[in-house]
């Protein structure tokens, strides 16, 4: 596949993205959609803090049935800026409204979409707001926010508990114990290592203060979801699939069910030995179960 990295400027926000594109080589005599302009088109968003090449390049080469692959930086993060100083603070709706934008200008009308963590709270929010403009045939959350167990509640009082991390993230950028709080709330099982942790950290600390604000976002919508919005967005969820690491809370497990209840074509995967890191650690997994349930 060819690769463009391009910039949006829409509502006072710069919007950064990768789009990946197959080559005519990798065209077979079967692709007259390719002509047609019916291309099958995914949408990937990342998770807090980590921008869109570095969550899904490696899962993007293993990707079959995509015409083209869209990987934004969501607001706060990478290349994407809702302002310069990371100063303002942003919603989830703020995120959906540029993401819409960037649809609209190429022209996307029909996708797949798959969201993991932060990006998988994106994805449910962009799935519900979508219609009668978009339409999107298959949906893969992967460890989405919010969507950790089976009480509502226990999941918002989860999620208050980013408030005082991304606090003490503004008042101190360079203090990594408080990016080990965040590691710690969100992958408490995960193996100990050193190394990795540290590599984890300095990719946090790149935009120490859109993270800070992505994770307020997150508390902030939390704070508004009630049962009533909950059931309407797992309502509208399409066919696909969720995806659990082994090692992560099970309360994960009982949110995908919950989704079963309300679309009896979602299926549930979870790859064993892994927990949050998931997207990181097993791409290859990823991405055939990506290719299993969204063709």
């Amino acid at each position: 596949m060819i690769k463009q990295r391009l910039l949006l400027n829409v509502a006072g926000a710069q919007v950064a993205y990768t789009l990946f594109k197959k080559v005519p080589a990798e065209l077979t005599s079967s692709d007259n959609e390719y002509a047609s302009n019916k291309k099958r088109r995914l949408l990937l968003l990342h998770g807090a803090g980590v921008a869109g090449e570095l969550t899904w390049t490696f899962i993007v080469n293993y990707l079959h049935h995509w015409d083209e692959i869209l990987v934004p930086d969501l607001l706060g993060m990478g290349d994407s800026y809702y302002d310069l100083e990371d100063a303002r603070e942003f919603t989830i709706e703020d995120i959906c409204k540029t993401l819409f934008s960037l649809l609209r200008h190429h022209d996307w009308c029909e996708f797949d979409l798959v969201g993991y963590s932060l990006g998988g709270l994106v994805a449910l929010e962009l799935n519900h707001e979508a219609l009668p403009d978009f339409n999107i045939g298959r949906l893969c959350l992967i460890e989405p926010a919010l969507f950790n167990d089976q009480s509502l509640q226990t999941a918002i009082s989860f999620r208050r508990a980013f408030t005082p991390i991304a606090s003490n993230i503004k008042s101190d950028a360079d203090n990594p114990q408080y990016f080990i709080d965040f590691l710690d709330l969100v992958s408490p099982k995960r193996k100990s290592n050193e190394k990795v942790d540290l590599l984890a950290i300095q990719r946090l600390q790149q935009r120490p203060h859109g993270f800070a604000n992505a994770l307020i976002a997150v508390s902030t919508y939390a704070e508004q979801l009630d049962q009533h919005r909950l059931h309407s967005l797992m309502r509208s969820i399409p066919p696909g699939v969720g995806i659990v690491g082994g090692l992560s809370s099970p309360g994960l497990i009982h949110a995908q069910e919950n989704i079963q209840y309300f679309q009896p074509q979602w299926h549930i995967e979870t790859i064993p030995n892994v927990d949050h890191s998931l997207v990181y650690v097993r791409p290859k997994v990823i991405a055939h179960l990506l290719n299993q349930y969204l063709a």
